[in-house]
């Protein structure tokens, strides 16, 4: 234990200073358990310092990012407070280690789910709304090659979560061909559709709560979860302005600052 909480020490360290300090030389000899060991070791450290998870984000969810990562399968993360920001909040490129963004579905949990719903049906019912969002991301790694493990333990490079101040119902969007594109001043980056998240973001859900039901822990009420982005990271940089405009999820912008 003492192995992983030292790395999630160095991983806490990078996330508040930006200074680089791991003694591990390998860090795909850790198991996934003991990546997921270290991230709720890094999350709690969090936690001492005020910060608090209000949902979870779902990473590696399309072939876009697994070619971009060079991963294969689904990892899981927290979203933690003070990165919840709204439309109106300023997002400045020296606050973060090589900015990128994705493209998010914001989705609010309804009622406690402690298990897979036996329907479709049953699931969209307990989505409260959904709103446009976008991930940002310390897009770093520090071991090479990348590795889930690495993923894993810095609580899928997230850095924020922008949510946009649109609101529409579960029912409103298409959860197979809702689209999305992303426009990066004024210039269209990157596209997709939702089925390019495991199928759908209803799968990406699927997979998080199987998640949590093996660590005895449910899907609250009022919780936001981020499914995976249905395109590849897009770096940004200061002066940058991005769009991500959904079929009918509405859209949300960004200014980099």
């Amino acid at each position: 234990m003492d192995v992983i909480e030292n790395i999630a020490k160095s991983f806490y360290q990078y996330f508040k200073d930006g200074e680089v300090r791991f003694e591990l030389e390998d860090i795909s000899e850790l198991s996934m358990e003991q990546a997921y060991q270290c991230q709720e070791a890094f999350l709690k450290l969090r936690e001492k310092d005020g910060d608090q998870p209000y949902g979870y984000k779902v990473g590696c969810t399309s072939a876009a990012i697994r070619e971009q990562f060079g991963f294969d399968e689904p990892i899981y993360g927290r979203l933690m407070t003070p990165g919840k920001l709204s439309e109106e909040d300023s997002v400045e490129a020296q606050d973060y280690y090589n900015l990128a963004i994705e493209p998010e579905f914001v989705i609010t949990i309804k009622r406690d789910l402690y298990d897979v719903p036996a329907s479709d049906e049953e699931l969209i019912d307990a989505i409260d709304t959904i709103r446009p969002g976008i991930e940002l991301h310390n897009y770093t790694y520090h071991f090479s090659p990348p590795t889930r493990q690495e993923l894993i333990c810095s609580n899928g490079i997230h850095a924020a979560q922008l949510v946009g101040s649109h609101v529409v119902d579960a029912t409103a969007i298409h959860w197979e061909l809702e689209g999305v594109a992303v426009f990066k001043n004024q210039k269209l980056v990157a596209s997709g559709v939702a089925a390019d998240i495991m199928g759908g973001p209803l799968n990406s859900l699927k997979f998080l709560l199987r998640h949590l039901k093996q660590r005895d822990q449910k899907l609250a009420a009022g919780e936001m979860v981020i499914p995976g982005s249905a395109t590849a990271l897009i770096p940004v940089e200061t002066g940058d302005v991005v769009e991500c405009c959904f079929t009918n999820a509405g859209s949300v912008k960004m200014t980099v600052t």
